[in-house]
C-alpha cells in the first residue's frame, strides 16, 4: 500500500471518498466547527427539531443552563492517517452531504441531537486547553459568574466526540430535564455498557448501583481509564459488563458553588496532575463524594460511538445507514440524513478505506460488513491524501 499526502489529479483519483473531511481541532483551525458545523446544523435541523413538542417543554431549563460542547487533546487516534495532511491536522471527521451541495460535519456537534433545545445561547462551544485541563473552560465561566456577584447556573458538558442513539425521541433531554429540575439531585452521567477489556486505559468507568429501573442507576464512584484489566474488573456489574462515562454529564448549580468553594481552599481540588488543574473525571469523582450516590444519577443508553477514532467512525457510518443517531429528527431530515449516508458510501469506497486504514492496525473485523462490494475497486481518495493498495 502507498500513502501519498498530495492532491491527486483527475485520473488518479478513482474513487472519491466524498464524505470524510480531514478537519483540525478549533485551537488550530479558528471558526470551522462555527463556520462548518453549528451554522449548517442550526440552518438544515435545529427549525424543524424546535418545532416538536418535546423540545417546547425545555424552555426553563435552557434559561437556567449552560450547554458546553468541549473538544480536547491531540486527536491522537487518528494521528498517523491524519498527519498525511500535514502536522497541524489532528481530526478527522466525515460529513453529511446535503441536497444544497453543502457538506454537514457531524463531528463535534452530534452532542447537538441529543440536547437539541440548547440554543445559539445555551450552546457554548470551546476546545478545552489540555495544558488546564477537561474542565478549565467550565471552571473559567462559572467563577466569571461569581466575581460578578451573579448566582451559579446548571451545567450540562458533552466531551469529545459523541453520538448517542435512544429507541425513544428525547430520551436523554427528559434524563438532563429530570435531573435539573429534581431539587434532591446533585449530579447526572450518561454511561454505557462495555466489555471490560474494552475500557482499559481507553475510558473512564463508573461504579454504579442498580435501582428499580433498568436504565438509570446510582453512581457509587468513578475511576478514570483503569490502567489494567483487573481494576476493570473490579467494578463489573452482575453481567459481567463495565458502565463507561460518555463524557456527557450535568453538574447542579449548588454542586458547582460547592467545587468554587473548595478551589479557592485548594486549587489543586479537581486537578488531574500538575499541568492540569480542572479534570472533568476529578469534578464528577469529587460531586460524587459530597452528595453521595442517592443525589448522582446515571442514565444507560444503548448506542454510543465516541467517533473520534477510525473504527468507531465507520461503525458510525452504518449506523447511520441504518437510521440510527437520528431518533430526535424530523422524519424529512432524517430520510435526508440516511438516504446521503447510503448513496455516497456504497461499499466500494468503503472498502477502499478499510484496506489503507489496516495499515494502521485496524484488523478487517473492525469494520462494517457490506455484501456485494467490488473489491477490484483499490483506489481511494481523502481530500488530496492518495491510497492506493
Amino acid at each position: 500500500m502507498k500513502i501519498q499526502g498530495i492532491n491527486s489529479s483527475a485520473n488518479q483519483a478513482g474513487l472519491n471518498f466524498k464524505s470524510v473531511y480531514v478537519t483540525t481541532s478549533t485551537k488550530n483551525n479558528g471558526d470551522y466547527i462555527e463556520n462548518e458545523v453549528i451554522r449548517p446544523f442550526k440552518r438544515n435541523f435545529q427549525k424543524s427539531i424546535e418545532k416538536k413538542e418535546e423540545c417546547r417543554d425545555f424552555n426553563k431549563v435552557k434559561k437556567n443552563t449552560n450547554f458546553y460542547v468541549l473538544a480536547a487533546g491531540k486527536g491522537k487516534r487518528f494521528m498517523e492517517l491524519s498527519e498525511t495532511q500535514g502536522k497541524k491536522v489532528n481530526k478527522i471527521s466525515f460529513a453529511i452531504p446535503l441536497e444544497n451541495g453543502r457538506n454537514f460535519h457531524m463531528l463535534d456537534i452530534a452532542m447537538a441531537m441529543s440536547v437539541p433545545f440548547a440554543d445559539e445561547k445555551g450552546l457554548i462551544r470551546k476546545n478545552a486547553a489540555v495544558a488546564r485541563g477537561s474542565f478549565a473552560e467550565v471552571i473559567d465561566d462559572a467563577q466569571k459568574l461569581r466575581e460578578a456577584g451573579k448566582p451559579q447556573k446548571n451545567v450540562v458538558v458533552c466531551c469529545g466526540d459523541n453520538m448517542f442513539h435512544t429507541d425513544k425521541p428525547f430520551e436523554l433531554n427528559y434524563f438532563v430535564k429530570d435531573v435539573i429540575e429534581d431539587p434532591t439531585k446533585q449530579m447526572g452521567l450518561v454511561g454505557v455498557e462495555r466489555n471490560p477489556r474494552d475500557v482499559v486505559n481507553k475510558f473512564g468507568v463508573l461504579n454504579v448501583i442498580p435501582t428499580e429501573k433498568d436504565d438509570i442507576m446510582k453512581l457509587a464512584g468513578f475511576v478514570e481509564k483503569p490502567k489494567t484489566l483487573d481494576i476493570a474488573r473490579k467494578f463489573e456489574t452482575p453481567q459481567g459488563k463495565c458502565i463507561a462515562n460518555t463524557g456527557m454529564f450535568v453538574i447542579k448549580a449548588d454542586a458547582m458553588e460547592w467545587l468554587l468553594d473548595e478551589l479557592e481552599e485548594d486549587p489543586m481540588f479537581i486537578a488531574k496532575d500538575k499541568d492540569e488543574p480542572y479534570d472533568f473525571a476529578a469534578a464528577c469523582t469529587k460531586v460524587q463524594a459530597k452528595y453521595g450516590a442517592n443525589k448522582c444519577d446515571v442514565k444507560l443508553v444503548e448506542t454510543w460511538e465516541d467517533a473520534g477514532e477510525p473504527e468507531a467512525l465507520y461503525r458510525s457510518i452504518e449506523a447511520y445507514q441504518d437510521g440510527k443517531f437520528l431518533t430526535n429528527f424530523a422524519e424529512k431530515d432524517r430520510v435526508l440524513i440516511q438516504n446521503s449516508m447510503v448513496k455516497v458510501f456504497d461499499g466500494k469506497t468503503l472498502l477502499a478505506s478499510q484496506a489503507a486504514l489496516k495499515t494502521f492496525g485496524y484488523p478487517d473485523s473492525d469494520f462494517p460488513k457490506y455484501p456485494g462490494a467490488d473489491i477490484n475497486h483499490r483506489i481511494t481518495n481523502i481530500d488530496g491524501v492518495d491510497i492506493i493498495v
